[in-house]
């Protein structure tokens, strides 16, 4: 996967694992309207009437949306919001469509959803059911062209930006980490392999560690002649602290995202600096107990 690619898809993927409730409807929009332009139309509440169960609509294909992103999915929270949903778009809109799509940020569907799927596809066979998460959603980001995407999240590293990385570049990074609280010494091992299976990383993260990996032999030469002996175990401890705030309230994928951003900074938004900050990611990914080892590994 080519870095530009992956750099987008990966900032999009956090992006819908960051949003929630109201933030992730806007996201839905914001990705159908640069996808279909007006052929979909969002549809606003409106006084006491709401949005009589319509979350957008795609003209074309006839086909409605409703979506929905607690911060937390239940079994009988997501089926009661389906049947009246469902109930409430027939009562308002059936003479318009004939395809209707429960658009939802979980990470899978429990049994007793599917189920009220597959019936409410029995009682309605002339209208065509479905549900959409992050694949179906990623799938339609993906085909976005190229200056869509850097309109939306801003330029992306490439391969020549990554060609130019020098110490300076790096400089600007690690000082911005380094100057995040320590916790502890840490002890530097080589990455254990399968790392990235092991954590269940996209294809998009795996591609942006290993572009960064390209790099990191700069990044230890940078530690090895910088002047301050201790600036790689306080940049180390800055990682490990950070991740530990994560684990276990967020997936792997998030992680990443969350901590590219951090590692970032204020200054984040060009291509040139992301380069360095994937090349300071994989070096730690690889170094230092940032994402857990494969089973089996000694700790």
């Amino acid at each position: 996967m080519k870095l530009q690619r992956a750099y987008y898809i990966s900032r999009f993927e956090n992006a819908f694992l960051r949003a929630k409730g109201n933030e992730f409807q806007t996201l839905f929009e914001a990705l159908m309207n640069r996808a279909y332009g007006h052929d979909f139309l969002p549809c606003v509440p409106w006084g006491n009437r709401g949005d009589r169960k319509n979350d957008g609509f795609l003209q074309s294909e006839r086909c409605l949306f409703q979506v929905y992103a607690p911060l937390e999915m239940t079994e009988y929270k997501a089926v009661k919001k389906i049947k009246e949903d469902f109930e409430g778009a027939v009562r308002h809109w059936r003479s318009h469509f004939h395809k209707w799509i429960f658009v939802h940020n979980a990470p899978g569907l429990p049994p007793g959803v599917m189920e009220t799927f597959l019936t409410l596809k029995q009682t309605h066979p002339g209208i065509d059911i479905d549900a959409w998460g992050e694949h179906e959603l990623r799938k339609i980001f993906e085909q976005l062209e190229r200056d869509t995407m850097a309109e939306w999240f801003g330029p992306a590293p490439t391969e020549a930006t990554q060609a130019k990385l020098g110490f300076d570049e790096l400089q600007v990074v690690l000082e911005h980490i380094a100057g995040q609280p320590p916790v502890g010494s840490l002890v530097v091992d080589d990455v254990p392999m399968g790392k990235i299976e092991a954590n269940a990383l996209s294809e998009s993260t795996a591609a942006l560690l290993k572009a960064g990996y390209i790099k990191t032999p700069l990044v230890a030469r940078f530690f090895d002649r910088w002047h301050d002996p201790l600036f790689g175990e306080r940049i180390a401890g800055a990682f490990r602290a950070r991740y530990a705030g994560l684990r276990g309230r967020m997936i792997p994928n998030r992680i990443f995202g969350e901590l590219q951003a951090w590692a970032g900074g204020s200054q984040r938004g060009t291509g040139e600096h992301e380069v360095p900050v994937l090349a300071v990611l994989a070096y730690f990914f690889e170094r230092c107990d940032i994402f857990e080892k494969p089973k089996g590994e000694d700790l």
